[in-house]
């Protein structure tokens, strides 16, 4: 966790009167010393070996790592995969048991009453549970982002036929478009409340259709037979048909109300919408990779949309800000881990997208809009100083970032120059 979360320190350490601290240096030595204990926690098949796993996986390789010590050791990516195949093992465990009578004693104390060992079980499962719906997230991020064959649910017609897949679109097509037929009535005012659940259920569409995503990039990607990649297409034609008539409108009817809403909502409808239209930005990306102009073409009014909204939504996460509580002036060691040290601190006020708890998938979501815009500037579509506003933007969303990643500072070095007008490509836009 303190690897993990160390990249913030110099926005929570920023006002302090400590002196200079070197930040890079204890991010780098809590960064080698969870590696360090990644090979231990892989041995130990565990519910808290998983979440240590994944938190590794998401933790940034810190910009003072060489390339030879980062390849000399267990990488973010295999953490993650490995703590997917923990959750299936914990799981199997879990439904032996269950299936030889054994679901209470094996998880209970044996000393326990039977009601009571009857009741904890339950709630065992119901935890189980929403750690495995946590993991086919992280394994489906994994699908969309990383080029990964989802380990959890299957591929190609995953989200068409699991059970979790259809429960997920048949509660969006279901109990709740018809309990937010009111949210939907132009005039109505949202409150943080509402708003809660409004982004709880457009987080269960992006994940939805992140699945249909990952489904037609494999498709794609391994040359399926054509009937194959187009029950894929299809599917995923469907979930953004989900997004468009119950999600989107409530999400502007949030967007329309967000000054209004309180500082989580802002930030959790932020990430909501930004990683949505990621996830569009890198379906067409590989589609355009693929050259299925029939497939791009279909999408015309989708990538337009999303191109705008991607960009309209990372300038509202510079522009919004969060407010967090530093540490107090005489307990302001970085290394100082007692919580009671952060309680009456100093508040210190920073953008939504600094605190991002996915920097990865904003590096991403730039590097995709980087590309578009250079694009659209070289067929002469936008004028050089739209060109240069643009790109300032994204550029200050960079610098926003985490600067001791890895990914960011590589990002940053290798942004892409301006490229001049080309008549000739003027039609390929």
């Amino acid at each position: 966790m303190q690897s993990f979360a160390a990249r913030w320190l110099p926005r929570v350490m920023q006002g302090t009167s400590s002196g200079p601290v070197h930040y890079e240096e204890v991010i780098t030595e809590r960064w080698r010393s969870s590696r360090r204990d990644m090979l231990k926690v892989i041995n130990r098949t565990s519910y808290r070996s998983v979440l240590t796993l994944y938190l590794f996986g998401q933790t940034p390789v810190p910009s003072g790592i060489s390339e030879e010590e980062e390849m000399d050791g267990i990488s973010g990516v295999v953490c993650i995969q490995t703590a997917l195949l923990q959750l299936q093992e914990l799981r199997h465990r879990l439904r032996n048991c269950q299936s030889k009578g054994l679901g209470v004693s094996a998880w209970s104390d044996a000393a326990t009453s039977s009601a009571a060992s009857s009741n904890l079980t339950q709630a065992f499962i119901n935890l189980e549970m929403r750690a495995y719906w946590a993991a086919v997230a992280w394994d489906t991020s994994s699908s969309v982002t990383l080029n990964i064959r989802s380990s959890l649910t299957s591929g190609l017609k995953g989200a068409c036929l699991e059970p979790a897949w259809r429960l997920a679109k048949g509660f969006l097509v279901g109990p709740f478009h018809a309990r937010s037929e009111e949210w939907r009535k132009k005039g109505y005012e949202v409150s943080d409340e509402t708003a809660s659940q409004i982004i709880s259920a457009a987080a269960i569409c992006r994940l939805y259709t992140w699945k249909t995503i990952a489904s037609v990039k494999e498709a794609l990607a391994e040359g399926v037979e054509e009937s194959d990649a187009l029950f894929a297409w299809n599917a995923l034609l469907d979930a953004l048909e989900v997004y468009k008539t119950t999600i989107h409108p409530l999400l502007s009817t949030c967007e329309r109300r967000l000054h209004f809403l309180g500082q989580v909502e802002r930030l959790n409808w932020y990430q909501v919408v930004l990683h949505y239209h990621l996830g569009i930005l890198i379906l067409v990306d590989a589609v355009e990779a693929a050259n299925r102009v029939d497939l791009l073409s279909q999408l015309t009014e989708t990538k337009v949309d999303t191109e705008q909204e991607s960009f309209n939504v990372l300038k509202f996460g510079l522009e919004s800000e969060y407010t967090i509580t530093g540490p107090r002036e005489e307990c302001s060691d970085p290394a100082d881990t007692n919580p009671a040290a952060y309680a009456t601190g100093k508040p210190i006020t920073v953008s939504l997208v600094a605190i991002d708890p996915y920097p990865n998938h904003v590096v991403a979501s730039i590097r995709l809009m980087a590309k578009v815009i250079n694009r659209k500037y070289q067929a002469g579509k936008i004028k050089p100083e739209a060109y240069s506003y643009l790109s300032s933007t994204l550029v200050k969303a960079l610098e926003q970032l985490p600067q001791s990643s890895k990914i960011v500072q590589s990002a940053c070095e290798n942004w892409p120059e301006p490229v001049p007008f080309d008549a000739a490509s003027a039609g390929d836009v």
